[in-house]
């Protein structure tokens, strides 16, 4: 399309969330279930049951945001209630976009009489022309007929993908699914109330560093997919497809910077932090390679190396990666000092009131457990498997950004920032 260019934007990231029940399946009586898919880990072929995000529920979030963002003249009566069944049957379409008569709804869009050779073409003019969130979405129409004339199978593929969050490899082993208990308050209202209403409940969550994937291809944003003689033709006009690709990408801004996804929010609303991000803006297809090992970033640095679509990175990389581990090993030693002291503390407290304190000299014995204490502690510390963790990946992320900036290329230290810079040169390139 003369005057828009192509973009294709490839995220891949890693993030720490913790306390969540963004993505559960069922309840059993009392008890709410959390999703967990089989994992394999690629170091020992084990598998592992772990917390996960599903994609459904990632898309979810993103057409939300997308049909919240959008013209509203441009979106469907249903996508705009968050109710993506995207044309799914006639009966759909109808009540999406207040149609009475399929037929010359249809023939109004193309100007010709409604055949099978024709009618796949209508529909989806008809439909992406009236929806961003289907145009950008994708939908599938599942019945075998509209309004009496033959259609067969007929689907549009969605312009984004994206998958489930899983935990990063140096996590899978690691990470637990904890259920916490509730009760409903009801105290001081008749007995048989309390016995009915103030009963317990259990929600399963759970915490873990989360590898997180989005990519978002323009290509056909308000073009036609299906017939393979008329794939790429315009559905809209060039103003209309600028503009619309425009509003994708400003949604995926809005909705990685507010992490607008996942269910239970309400009460459970989770500390996120995340650990790295890139963004990779291209002129075709090029994706990021998996966030799932933490060298990642080295691994897209390679992968640009032998191809490039002109690919340009937006980085960013949590500053706390690059913290000393003394600064680590102070903060622990000073956490179990403190401790100590108040354990000591309340051990004198008990002797006092047994009147056993002056039967020992407190002083020996206080410098004598100290000792003791951070002999073992301190030894504990320095060969802990979270000291060693922090340790190899701050060492990746360390390569990883002496690589960057060797190539020139920044590396953000504030999140938002990064995100924006990405979407504000998506759109340049859009334009250009």
């Amino acid at each position: 399309m003369k005057g828009v260019s192509d973009v294709f934007v490839s995220i891949r990231g890693r993030v720490i969330v913790n306390v969540e029940a963004l993505n559960m399946t069922e309840s059993v009586g009392n008890y709410v279930k959390r999703r967990r898919v089989p994992v394999i880990s690629p170091t020992t072929y084990a598998t592992y049951f772990v917390p996960a995000i599903s994609g459904e529920s990632i898309a979810h979030g993103y057409q939300e945001v997308l049909a919240k963002k959008a013209d509203q003249d441009t979106v469907c009566n249903l996508c705009k209630q968050g109710i993506f069944l995207k044309s799914t049957t006639s009966d759909v379409i109808k009540k999406s976009f207040n149609v009475q008569d399929g037929v010359q709804w249809l023939k109004s869009v193309i100007g010709n009489d409604i055949t099978p050779d024709n009618i796949h073409e209508a529909l989806e003019k008809a439909i992406i022309s009236r929806c961003i969130v289907e145009d950008v979405g994708g939908f599938m129409y599942a019945e075998r007929t509209f309004d009496g004339i033959n259609v067969g199978s007929f689907r549009r593929t969605s312009c984004f993908s994206t998958g489930y969050m899983i935990p990063v490899k140096e996590a899978i082993e690691n990470v637990v699914i904890e259920p916490q208990l509730h009760t409903r308050f009801v105290q001081g209202m008749p007995h048989e109330w309390q016995e009915r209403y103030q009963v317990p409940y259990y929600v399963e969550i759970s915490s873990a560093p989360y590898v997180f994937s989005f990519d978002l291809d323009t290509k056909y944003i308000g073009r036609l997919t299906f017939s393979y003689e008329k794939v790429g033709k315009p559905a809209i006009n060039e103003e209309e497809c600028e503009k619309r690709i425009e509003v994708a990408l400003e949604s995926l801004k809005h909705f990685l910077i507010e992490m607008m996804f996942g269910a239970k929010k309400t009460r459970f609303l989770p500390v996120i932090d995340w650990e790295s991000i890139v963004i990779a803006i291209s002129n075709d297809t090029w994706t990021t390679p998996s966030p799932s090992p933490a060298n990642y970033i080295i691994n897209t640095l390679n992968k640009l190396n032998k191809i490039n679509n002109g690919t340009e990175l937006f980085v960013y990389i949590n500053p706390i990666v690059f913290e000393d581990t003394t600064t680590y090993v102070e903060k622990r030693t000073e956490e179990l000092l403190n401790s100590f002291y108040k354990a000591l503390e309340e051990f004198k407290k008990k002797l006092e009131e047994r009147g056993d304190v002056n039967l020992i000299n407190w002083n020996e014995f206080k410098k004598r457990r100290l000792e003791e204490f951070l002999e073992r502690k301190v030894s504990e510390l320095t060969e802990s498997s979270d000291l060693k963790y922090a340790s190899a990946i701050q060492e990746k992320y360390v390569k990883a950004k002496k690589e960057l900036e060797a190539k020139g290329i920044t590396v953000y230290e504030s999140f938002e920032e990064c995100v924006s810079e990405a979407v504000k040169k998506a759109k340049e390139k859009v334009k250009s």
